[in-house]
């Protein structure tokens, strides 16, 4: 009985504990943060979010955006995106294009920037093993090798673009990587947050 109870307060303590973890992790997403910034003199707001993907047709399975509103002095306004996107290692390079899908209509943007980086990890793989004395003892059977592609975009967001987006019903970004066609979908809080930003004085 004790075993039982103990058991059940080790489970809850370890569900508690990965609750934790994810909410820590996503705190930072889809919000609206404001800065000023005295280089330029302007009024920053940015706003970051995730998308992770399901489909194992393609070869990314994790996307981030972060979203950055400027205005100056004079109240133009400018919007630049940051897209990052992690491929399985076999995957093909991106294409140097974004499309933006805006109710099933595309708009080109124009890429300012790109950058390419692989990335390797190795973890080692461990078993127990119970010695003729009774002590476990933690033995390397082996060493996992884990690869990844990560591309980084960044391009304006024309303002013209951005008008369509506030009164979207449907928003989605679209990549190409050899024969795979990736689109990524953001979530409806997501794209509430885009609308809110939009707004944001």
């Amino acid at each position: 009985m004790k075993e039982q109870v103990k058991f059940g307060v080790i489970y809850q303590v370890m569900v508690i504990g990965v609750v934790c973890i994810m909410l820590s992790s996503c705190s930072t997403y889809n919000k609206i943060y404001s800065d000023d910034d005295i280089v330029y003199s302007t009024k920053r707001f940015e706003l970051k979010y995730y998308c992770k993907d399901r489909d194992r047709r393609t070869p990314i399975y994790f996307f981030t955006q972060s979203i950055v509103k400027e205005v100056d002095q004079n109240n133009n306004v400018s919007y630049r995106a940051y897209d990052v996107l992690f491929l399985i290692s076999p995957s093909f390079k991106l294409d140097e294009k974004v499309i933006l899908i805006i109710d099933n209509k595309p708009y080109p943007m124009v890429i300012d920037k790109i950058e390419l980086e692989n990335v390797k990890t190795i973890s080692e793989n461990t078993t127990d093993i119970q010695t003729s004395d009774s002590t476990t003892v933690s033995v390397t059977t082996g060493y996992s090798e884990n690869n990844k592609k990560i591309t980084r975009f960044s391009y304006k967001i024309p303002v013209s673009t951005i008008m369509e987006i506030k009164k979207a019903n449907q928003i989605s970004f679209r990549y190409y990587s050899g024969p795979s066609m990736i689109t990524v979908k953001p979530k409806k809080l997501s794209i509430k947050k885009i609308k809110e930003l939009i707004d944001i004085e």
